[in-house]
């Protein structure tokens, strides 16, 4: 087979991208990377895009520095635009390198992606990447999904990522290089069997290629089928999510959890699955078919306020009746110094609204706000204004009895992201007076003429007074 005239035949019948797209190849220097970027130089005019190099010096190994330079130089040659950078040996981590560097090397591919305005991105993967990949998720229990291996093409930012070369096998590859007359390098870390898909690559796939020499296509087959099948199944499966969930601000999902409860117990696997294929259709770190029993035990668990880590810094929260999956918050709510209140004054709130203590005689329309009633005799000032403690209590308006804050927020099924955001009213003496917007204590009473009192007023829009 003429690889060449063969990779013009999918090119036409694919049409992964068109002379007006703008398109970044990733090349290493290795044989694959080097082949594809040989073939998108030897492209007609009529077909040929725009296209630039993209390439990441990891600086894993000495030859890393030789290999760039001469990249640089090729490009400047063949005036094709080129983009490096490097990995910094201060940002390499000690452990699960292979992970970081890929993390490292698609998040600059982002970058150029986006300031060269690109539509498609081009990755050199080939029939055996697509072995090697079916094979490690096989065994490390991915989904069913992510078993299907990799995909000719998949939604980039707002772009395309495309395989053109996934068709091939590596013995291909050589060959046409071959043939070509290609400079490449061999990486020597590609033998090191300390690699897990090294050892894949060296020791599993040649004695599976010993029973079977057609290996490749076998398994570029079973893909295919597999991707067939699961599109066909996905429409329905998608149908009932759209039931029970929807997309909220932020990228977040959300999910009823009733509503899927209710659901047929086989559908309810693939319900997540298909929820999280959302989720991560934009990522470069697939999730696992543990993550889909993870999410379904936190909907099933009789806890309400729960949360487990997904990869790729992700989130699965049950918050009562309600699932949401959502990127890690990286900031929490500071610790606050205590705010005092005095009479006559008026304190802006963190979250928003403000919050003033007056006396009765200078009662102001409430228009909407929040209006308390105080005893002047029963309360001493100055107010403090403070986020929630462990252990804080208030006894509640038309109770005898004292209640845990903690408990009215489990009462009232206020979401642990909403409780840091709250704030309790005392007087000086620690009484809680109110717990702002769900609460009020014994020391809140009626409206009475004959008493001196003072209104705690609650303004939520933070409007002047």
């Amino acid at each position: 087979m003429d690889l060449f005239v063969d990779f013009l035949k999918q090119c036409q019948k694919q049409l992964d991208w068109k002379k007006s797209s703008r398109v970044l190849v990733a090349v290493s220097g290795g044989v694959d990377s080097m082949v594809l970027l040989d073939l998108m130089q030897r492209l007609p005019n009529e077909w040929k895009p725009w296209f630039g190099v993209v390439h990441v010096n990891h600086q894993l190994r000495e030859a890393s520095i030789h290999e760039a330079k001469f990249l640089e130089q090729f490009c400047r040659q063949a005036k094709i635009p080129f983009f490096m950078t490097k990995w910094e040996k201060n940002q390499q981590p000690t452990a699960n390198v292979e992970e970081a560097a890929r993390k490292f090397r698609y998040t600059f591919f982002k970058d150029i992606f986006t300031e060269q305005q690109a539509t498609h991105l081009l990755t050199a993967h080939h029939g055996d990447d697509q072995i090697e990949t079916i094979l490690m998720r096989m065994v490390r229990g991915a989904s069913l999904e992510s078993m299907a291996g990799i995909k000719a093409a998949r939604p980039f930012l707002e772009g395309m990522l495309v395989r053109p070369l996934l068709a091939y096998t590596k013995e291909q590859l050589y060959q046409y290089s071959e043939e070509r007359q290609l400079h490449y390098f061999e990486d020597e870390t590609n033998q090191s069997l300390a690699y897990t898909r090294n050892r894949y690559r060296n020791q599993v796939i040649p004695l599976l290629k010993e029973e079977n020499p057609q290996l490749v296509p076998h398994f570029a087959n079973f893909s295919s089928d597999l991707q067939d099948v699961l599109a066909v199944a996905q429409a329905e499966v998608e149908r009932q999510l759209e039931h029970i969930s929807k997309k909220a601000a932020n990228g977040k999902q959300e999910l009823d959890r009733k509503a899927y409860l209710d659901l047929d117990k086989r559908m309810q696997r693939l319900v997540l699955q298909v929820l999280l294929m959302k989720v991560y259709q934009n990522e470069d770190q697939p999730f696992q078919r543990q993550h889909i029993q993870d999410i379904h035990d936190l909907l099933s668990s009789e806890h309400p306020n729960r949360q487990i880590d997904l990869p790729g810094n992700w989130l699965a929260k049950r918050r009562y009746d309600t699932l949401i999956v959502c990127p890690a918050e990286k900031n929490h709510f500071p610790v606050e110094i205590a705010r005092k209140l005095h009479l006559g004054e008026w304190v802006n709130l963190p979250q928003g609204g403000k919050i003033g203590l007056f006396t009765a005689d200078t009662f102001l329309e409430s228009n909407g706000r929040k209006i308390i009633w105080l005893d002047a005799t029963s309360v001493r000032l100055p107010l403090l204004i403070r986020q929630r403690e462990p252990g804080d209590r208030m006894s509640l308006k038309g109770s005898g009895g004292t209640k845990k804050i903690k408990d009215i927020l489990i009462d009232q099924k206020v979401p642990l992201e909403q409780r840091d955001e709250l704030r309790v009213v005392c007087d000086a003496t620690g009484d809680v007076i109110c717990f702002l917007g769900y609460k009020d204590s014994r020391l809140s009473i009626e409206r009475e003429t004959d008493t001196i009192q003072y209104i705690l007023i609650h303004d939520q829009n933070g409007d002047e007074s």
